[in-house]
């Protein structure tokens, strides 16, 4: 008997419409990247110009597109804007990645209000107004987010509440927002990274810290940004239309000790 071809391609994204904050580098770069490479085409949004300039190029040979916004998601007026723009420049939204972090470690004690709050609205905050700005497009056809939070949206270490407790929240709302439009045709999910090779890890240059985390990851390595494009795209995908309000782990190991 000889094996046959599917039909369809359960991952195949080609021709939709993608938005993918923080894509100026680390992780968001990569799924973007990761989403032009397999068709998508793709808005990246942050702050950085320059750094999402060097996107763009870096995908100008992938069989889709990838456009670029500079902008400052941190206020509810821009993300709002943000989305109504990629909307106009896609000509629609089936894909949203909510990946635009930012990070404060000290003790609470030492850290500020106005260092909390900032800390939440563009871990958070961002998202919530972001999802809800998307939601009439997204729910036109199905459509996909996908929530870049954290292992440490599940655990807590200490001297970094305000990141904690801002991913902790992003996967809260990752579950709300399942529940809400789980009968609307869209799915939502969160992957969580652990530890990841990236300039808000800046302590990896410190090789006692490297070694500290190495120690500490079963894997015995800290992960690169490149490894999160596959199940960005997955849940991106048809093959994950049955799945919804979950997390996706990919940390080496890390929270199963």
């Amino acid at each position: 008997m000889t094996a046959t071809t599917p039909a369809t391609d359960p991952f195949d994204i080609a021709g939709r419409r993608a938005i993918v904050s923080g894509a100026s580098r680390g992780i968001g770069r990569a799924i973007a990247l990761g989403l032009a490479q397999r068709g998508a085409h793709v808005l990246g949004m942050a702050r950085s110009e320059e750094g999402l300039k060097e996107t763009a190029a870096l995908g100008a040979d992938a069989p889709g597109t990838i456009d670029i916004l500079a902008t400052d998601l941190r206020t509810p007026e821009s993300a709002e804007a943000a989305i109504l723009t990629a909307a106009e420049t896609l000509g629609g939204i089936d894909i949203l990645v909510n990946n635009a972090a930012d990070d404060h470690d000290s003790p609470i004690e030492k850290t500020d209000l106005a260092t909390f709050q900032r800390v939440l609205e563009l871990n958070l905050q961002s998202c919530w107004v972001m999802s809800k700005a998307a939601s009439p497009f997204l729910k036109d056809g199905g459509g996909k987010v996908i929530n870049i939070a954290s292992v440490l949206g599940l655990v807590a270490i200490r001297d970094d509440s305000a990141y904690i407790a801002a991913k902790h929240g992003l996967v809260g709302l990752t579950k709300a927002l399942a529940l809400e439009w789980a009968r609307k045709g869209v799915q939502v999910n969160a992957i969580a990274p652990g530890y990841v090779e990236t300039a808000m890890l800046p302590q990896l240059g410190h090789e006692g810290v490297a070694d500290y985390i190495r120690k500490q990851v079963p894997m015995g390595r800290w992960s690169q940004p490149e490894e999160y494009a596959a199940p960005a795209i997955f849940l991106a995908s048809a093959a994950s239309d049955y799945v919804t309000g979950q997390v996706l782990v990919v940390d080496g190991g890390l929270t199963a000790q």
